[in-house]
């Protein structure tokens, strides 16, 4: 089976997979990928799927058809109208900005605008977003520091899939390489990959990468077993309530770790913000299963030169809302 993409809400994982040649569907799992389920999305070859919010997906295929799911993808209906026929990616990014063929739609796909990337939008394989912008990977790896108005190049290689997690940067081409400083440097990994293929997805839980291949395989590794210090770890605490703990250190310089739980399944938002109330750091803004969690908020790692003084972070999920306030001394 070849995995063509990949995608989650939290507690089900999702699957564009060809079972053989010619035959190709929409699937899914809620056991991590252990058994899996069919939808009524066949014959599609679904190379690109995204979670909206918990009533709405979207996923496109191959043969030039959007669908979308208000049931947790159980089941898809055609999408019709939208000014594009073909793309290759569907990317909503931590603003709630949806990016799809080189248009952009701030309404969750009711209207559309056309951006500033002045190549064929459809050859965008993929987009990604951390605190230096928003990421695509195309012929070339680019970065939009001005939500996708201009674009800059930063690695020359074809981009096939991506995942950005702070500064670290998870790259699918002809294998699969990862940098931990921002894209500046990356690093070829593939063994274990018998053999090794475009990487056409990517997914990345904090904890696990997983890649699907052009050709038959989906593999896994440890993030840790690679060196890679992530923004966000589960932890083996159970949860039964919501929670926000104080960070530790505080003060701190220039990392902190910031604990939370939750008793149940959605969608958390884990933000940083000045005494403003300007927004300086999105460390969480995905689905996650109930459980604790570490998150790593490092001053270091945001372009806007965070300067010494009192910063507050906030967490919400579903009606949960807490704020706690802590301190950076350079």
């Amino acid at each position: 089976m070849g995995i063509v993409s990949l995608e989650s809400d939290g507690s089900r994982l999702f699957a564009g997979a060809i079972i053989s040649l010619g035959g190709s569907t929409l699937i899914y799992s809620d056991d991590n990928g252990e058994t899996w389920n069919n939808t009524n999305v066949t014959q599609s070859q679904v190379s690109s799927i995204e979670v909206i919010n918990q009533n709405l997906m979207y996923a496109y295929s191959n043969f030039q058809v959007f669908f979308q799911s208000t049931d947790r993808g159980e089941t898809w209906t055609q999408v019709t109208g939208w000014p594009f026929s073909t793309t290759r990616e569907i990317y909503k990014s931590n603003s709630g900005r949806l990016y799809i063929s080189g248009y952009h739609s701030d309404d969750d796909g009711q209207t559309w605008t056309k951006t500033g990337y002045d190549r064929d939008g459809s050859g965008i394989y993929a987009y990604a977003e951390n605190q230096d912008g928003i990421w695509a990977g195309a012929g070339k790896l680019w970065l939009s520091q001005d939500q996708g108005e201009t674009w800059q190049e930063k690695d020359p290689y074809l981009t096939a899939s991506l995942i950005v997690d702070g500064n670290n940067i998870f790259q699918g081409k002809e294998g699969f390489a990862y940098s931990t400083d921002g894209g500046s440097n990356f690093t070829d990994f593939n063994d274990g990959i018998d053999n090794v293929d475009r990487v056409l997805s990517i997914l990345f839980d904090g904890e696990f990468i997983l890649i699907g291949l052009d050709g038959p395989g989906l593999y896994k590794i440890k993030a840790s077993d690679l060196g890679i210090t992530t923004s966000v770890e589960q932890t083996e605490e159970l949860a039964n309530s919501f929670e926000l703990l104080q960070n530790y250190p505080n003060p701190f310089n220039p990392s902190t770790t910031i604990k939370f739980s939750i008793p149940e399944s959605g969608f958390v938002s884990l933000k940083v913000y000045d005494v403003l109330g300007k927004e300086v750091a999105t460390l969480v803004n995905n689905e996650l299963a109930a459980g604790s969690y570490s998150a790593i908020f490092d001053a270091n790692n945001y372009s806007q030169n965070l300067s010494s003084g009192i910063y507050f972070y906030k967490l919400e999920s579903g009606n949960f809302v807490q704020t706690k306030k802590l301190m950076l001394i350079k």
